[in-house]
């Protein structure tokens, strides 16, 4: 059974949302090289409102024990949130979320997994991004690149009901032709009016990367685009600019 979750509203206004999602490999270029201030710099460079993070680690050793959101919050000015989806290697491994205007709120939704499978989560976050005068649901998540099952089932958590106008970003490890985003597409519109990929980094050639929103009358895609940079991470990020509307 479904639970809704509440949230504040306010009066709406047309704003406009510059919206990253970057599944950020922990900050571990194709280079080999852990660097997040080169990650800071693809991520400031956007221009980003809001931002969701997959593949983020906070104090794990393979990071040195750094808080990756801490200084990403540093390098980019925005503020920040982390989402376990799982201890790891001393520290934890998940999802974060970066916003530009002030955090409200957030909370952590476990995904059913299978057994051996790599834990999951979504992470939902509320915000009043700088650029807005009304409230915003933002769920950022990574759903599992092994099991259809499991995709299956955060793609239909992640139909959470929420009483905001919400955007979902992540790494969906899924093409918009599958069961899985059929299930998103129930509640869901896609940003990418057509397929732009996203991996692999140096010649992309899938989308599993995407910017989802509703409700879709309350929304209007302006742009969405993949960023030009191929060393940082193993993905390309993806931007998409919305504007939302007032409400009818």
């Amino acid at each position: 059974m479904k639970t809704t979750i509440l949230l504040m509203t306010t009066a709406a206004m047309a704003c406009e949302l510059r919206v990253l999602t970057y599944n950020i490999h922990h900050a571990e270029g194709v280079d080999g090289k852990l660097d997040v201030p080169r990650i800071g710099r693809v991520i400031r460079d956007a221009r980003p409102d809001i931002v969701s993070l997959q593949e983020v680690d906070v104090r794990t050793e393979r990071v040195k024990g750094r808080d990756t959101v801490r200084e990403l919050e540093r390098l980019t000015g925005l503020r920040g949130v982390f989402g376990q989806s799982m201890p790891f290697q001393g520290g934890g491994y998940g999802n974060g979320v970066l916003v530009s205007g002030q955090l409200l709120g957030s909370r952590v939704f476990p995904i059913p997994n299978s057994p051996n499978m790599e834990p999951r989560s979504l992470l939902l976050v509320e915000t009043r991004p700088y650029r807005c005068a009304q409230d915003v649901a933002f769920i950022a998540t990574h759903l599992d690149h092994r099991s259809e099952t499991d995709r299956i089932a955060g793609a239909d958590m992640a139909n959470l009901p929420v009483s905001l106008p919400a955007i979902l970003a992540g790494d969906l490890n899924t093409t918009a032709d599958s069961p899985v985003f059929g299930v998103l597409m129930k509640e869901w519109a896609n940003a990418s009016n057509a397929e732009q990929p996203t991996i692999p980094v140096k010649d992309p050639k899938k989308q599993i990367d995407f910017v989802l929103f509703r409700p879709k009358n309350q929304w209007k895609v302006i742009e969405t685009r993949v960023l030009d940079e191929d060393v940082a991470s193993d993905h390309r990020a993806l931007l998409a600019v919305l504007r939302l509307l007032p409400a009818q």
